[in-house]
């Protein structure tokens, strides 16, 4: 069962815990950061890989009128104050729009252990993230489909690329995908438009849960072995 977190100013997210285990000491945890909407049903196949892998998970949500970056630095500053998280081991999962936020907020606020970006605009972010960074510290997994025309196959090339740096990355282009193939299935709503990250309108989204199911265990295995030892 989910538990609520708060910080001073109010309510943060949830946080699932992995299944007891007997070791005492603090353990990684990610931060998952929903789509542009704010949260749904889309992230439970990942929270449920991410807690059977051993990982602690805090889904935020922003308050009314509080900017996407402000609440991304609110949940990390959350995780490191946590006393069952080790502040060297948290990781990222982003859904588009909130994989966009996160990274921005990251190039100036905060760092990742590992990062997993699922179709987080490729184009508009290789835009929008400052001229000037810093190699990051943790490994990249970023996950599109080739048929998204919100992440262009070679917009998503040269972003891994650039968010690289001198590390390990991953990037995996799903053959007859578009964006949010993990969106919930929801007939006969399906096919609908959803907003694209940043200011690139909006995309058709067809659901696939065979992928789904595909895309969340590759998530959580990459973000598992990423945090598994302090440091990474």
């Amino acid at each position: 069962m989910p538990i609520s977190i708060e910080d001073a100013n109010g309510r943060v997210g949830l946080m699932t815990l992995p299944p007891m285990a007997a070791d005492p000491r603090p353990a990684a945890a990610v931060l998952l950061v929903h789509d542009t909407l704010g949260p749904d049903l889309r992230s439970l196949p990942y929270v449920e890989q991410l807690a059977a892998a051993g990982l602690m998970v805090l889904e935020i949500a922003p308050e009314p009128d509080e900017p996407e970056v402000e609440t991304v630095r609110r949940g990390v500053a959350a995780l490191r104050a946590h006393p069952k998280v080790d502040p060297a081991r948290i990781g990222l999962l982003g859904f588009g729009g909130g994989a966009r936020a996160a990274m921005l907020t990251a190039e100036a606020q905060v760092s990742f252990g590992a990062r997993a970006l699922l179709y987080p605009g490729c184009g508009g972010l290789l835009r929008d993230l400052p001229a000037a960074r810093t190699t990051p510290r943790g490994g990249l997994l970023l996950l599109h489909g080739a048929e998204d025309p919100a992440n262009a196959e070679a917009d998503c090339a040269t972003l891994a690329q650039r968010l690289a740096g001198s590390l390990p990355v991953r990037r995996v282009a799903f053959r007859g995908a578009t964006y949010a193939w993990d969106f919930p299935s929801a007939e006969p709503l399906s096919p609908w438009l959803y907003p694209a990250p940043g200011d690139a309108g909006r995309v058709r989204i067809h659901p696939w849960p065979a992928l789904t199911a595909l895309s969340a265990g590759e998530v959580a295995a990459f973000l598992a072995s990423a945090l598994r030892q302090r440091g990474l």
